[in-house]
């Protein structure tokens, strides 16, 4: 009876620790969620930007450099859709499935590292597509015109650039300040095996009361079997030895 109150007692101890992990897990999923969002838009719009035709008479190197922009857009957004999508996929598989409280720490884990890498693409993936646009002005439209669309739209990115940055320099915490939900005084108590998987490998490992009478039956009667061969292979001796005796007794009267 201790014993099960003891496992149950460990067992409280690691879900609360999955509990904590688990606002994590929840976190990023959401983070990964909205990006994949934004990202499907924006790829959406650069991928109609690209199908359209380029007029003939486009200079060689706008033209070129309008279709390098669009397509970094189109590929930069699109990897962030992949990203996110596996990542919210697999890890949260990972974390479920998983064996033991360990699986938990190590999706959350790799989502983190995942998300900047991903961020850094969603980044990237905006302004390509943002400086697409600001050379688009200069295909499709007559030169004054493309000029007054060119400013606001140039000043726009700017303040993106800038916005991006001081959000990113005031909100994001470093690793080495941020307080993560892995509480190290447990994790002695994470490494837990399913009981019932154990309990049935043990009842699978364990031979029936069925199997064990008839193998001791079976041993009973080879045992027999062994020992009536023997008593015959004495028996005989026996009587050859009776045989010669009598023979030599024989020969002494003749």
């Amino acid at each position: 009876m201790l014993q099960i109150y003891k496992n149950a007692a460990i067992t409280h101890v690691s879900k609360e620790s999955l509990e904590i992990r688990q606002m994590e897990l929840d976190w990023y999923t959401r983070n990964y969620d909205a990006m994949a969002r934004q990202a499907a838009m924006f790829a959406g719009f650069a991928f109609e930007q690209i199908t359209e035709p380029v007029p003939a008479s486009t200079p060689f190197l706008l033209e070129m450099a309008y279709i390098c922009l669009t397509a970094l857009a189109l590929g930069f957004n699109l990897c962030v859709c992949m990203s996110s999508t596996f990542c919210v996929i697999f890890g949260r598989r990972l974390g479920l499935f998983g064996c033991g409280a360990r699986s938990v720490h190590l999706a959350v884990e790799n989502m983190h590292k995942a998300q900047q890498f991903t961020f850094l693409q969603f980044l990237l993936g905006l302004l390509s597509y943002l400086m697409a646009h600001v050379f688009e002005t200069w295909i499709y439209f007559r030169r004054n015109v493309a000029l007054v669309l060119c400013i606001p739209l140039s000043v726009f990115v700017l303040a993106i650039i800038y916005y991006v940055v001081t959000i990113v320099d005031q909100l994001v915490l470093p690793d080495d300040k941020a307080v993560f939900g892995h509480v190290v005084a447990w994790s002695r108590y994470e490494n837990l095996n399913d009981l019932d998987a154990e309990a049935y490998r043990y009842e699978k490992s364990r031979p029936s009361k069925c199997s064990s009478a008839v193998s001791g039956a079976k041993d009973a009667l080879v045992g027999a079997a062994r020992a009536t061969h023997i008593g015959t292979m004495e028996q005989s001796k026996s009587r050859r030895i009776v045989e010669d005796v009598e023979g030599s007794s024989k020969s002494q009267r003749f």
